[in-house]
Protein backbone atom coordinates (compact mmCIF):
# COMPACT_ATOMS: atom_id res chain seq x y z
CA UNK A 1 0.00 0.00 0.00
CA UNK A 2 1.28 3.44 -0.86
CA UNK A 3 1.93 6.17 1.68
CA UNK A 4 -0.58 8.39 -0.12
CA UNK A 5 -3.30 5.77 0.31
CA UNK A 6 -2.46 5.33 3.98
CA UNK A 7 -2.62 9.11 4.46
CA UNK A 8 -6.05 9.27 2.82
CA UNK A 9 -7.36 6.44 4.97
CA UNK A 10 -6.08 8.07 8.16
CA UNK A 11 -7.69 11.34 7.11
CA UNK A 12 -11.03 9.59 6.70
CA UNK A 13 -10.66 7.90 10.08
CA UNK A 14 -9.93 11.26 11.73
CA UNK A 15 -12.98 12.77 10.04
CA UNK A 16 -15.20 9.92 11.23
CA UNK A 17 -13.85 10.15 14.78
CA UNK A 18 -15.02 13.77 14.98
CA UNK A 19 -18.32 13.31 13.13
CA UNK A 20 -21.50 13.83 15.17
CA UNK A 21 -24.09 13.69 12.38
CA UNK A 22 -26.07 10.46 12.77
CA UNK A 23 -27.50 10.60 9.25
CA UNK A 24 -24.06 10.81 7.64
CA UNK A 25 -22.78 7.96 9.80
CA UNK A 26 -25.77 5.84 8.76
CA UNK A 27 -25.10 6.58 5.09
CA UNK A 28 -21.45 5.61 5.50
CA UNK A 29 -22.42 2.39 7.29
CA UNK A 30 -24.84 1.50 4.50
CA UNK A 31 -22.16 2.21 1.91
CA UNK A 32 -19.54 0.08 3.64
CA UNK A 33 -21.77 -2.81 4.64
CA UNK A 34 -25.21 -2.66 3.06
CA UNK A 35 -27.91 -4.48 4.97
CA UNK A 36 -30.09 -5.25 1.98
CA UNK A 37 -29.70 -5.79 -1.70
CA UNK A 38 -31.44 -3.02 -3.64
CA UNK A 39 -33.06 -5.69 -5.82
CA UNK A 40 -35.00 -6.95 -2.81
CA UNK A 41 -36.37 -3.44 -2.29
CA UNK A 42 -37.82 -3.17 -5.81
CA UNK A 43 -41.47 -3.85 -6.58
CA UNK A 44 -42.33 -6.82 -8.77
CA UNK A 45 -43.39 -4.37 -11.48
CA UNK A 46 -39.97 -2.68 -11.43
CA UNK A 47 -38.21 -6.06 -11.47
CA UNK A 48 -40.28 -7.11 -14.49
CA UNK A 49 -39.37 -3.90 -16.34
CA UNK A 50 -35.66 -4.46 -15.65
CA UNK A 51 -35.86 -8.11 -16.73
CA UNK A 52 -37.59 -7.07 -19.97
CA UNK A 53 -34.89 -4.49 -20.62
CA UNK A 54 -32.21 -7.14 -20.09
CA UNK A 55 -33.99 -9.55 -22.43
CA UNK A 56 -34.34 -6.82 -25.07
CA UNK A 57 -30.62 -6.04 -24.86
CA UNK A 58 -29.71 -9.72 -25.08
CA UNK A 59 -31.97 -10.03 -28.14
CA UNK A 60 -30.12 -7.18 -29.83
CA UNK A 61 -32.94 -4.65 -29.42
CA UNK A 62 -30.94 -1.50 -28.87
CA UNK A 63 -31.40 2.16 -29.59
CA UNK A 64 -28.53 4.59 -29.96
CA UNK A 65 -28.50 7.03 -27.07
CA UNK A 66 -28.71 10.04 -29.41
CA UNK A 67 -31.80 8.51 -31.06
CA UNK A 68 -33.36 7.86 -27.67
CA UNK A 69 -32.84 11.50 -26.66
CA UNK A 70 -34.24 12.73 -29.96
CA UNK A 71 -37.39 10.63 -29.45
CA UNK A 72 -37.86 11.96 -25.92
CA UNK A 73 -37.43 15.56 -27.03
CA UNK A 74 -40.20 15.18 -29.62
CA UNK A 75 -42.77 14.01 -27.07
CA UNK A 76 -44.76 16.73 -25.30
Amino acid sequence: MTAKLETRKLSIIEYLAELDDESILLQIENLIKPKVDFWDELSEKDKAIIRKGEADLNAGKRVAFADFLAQRRQKP
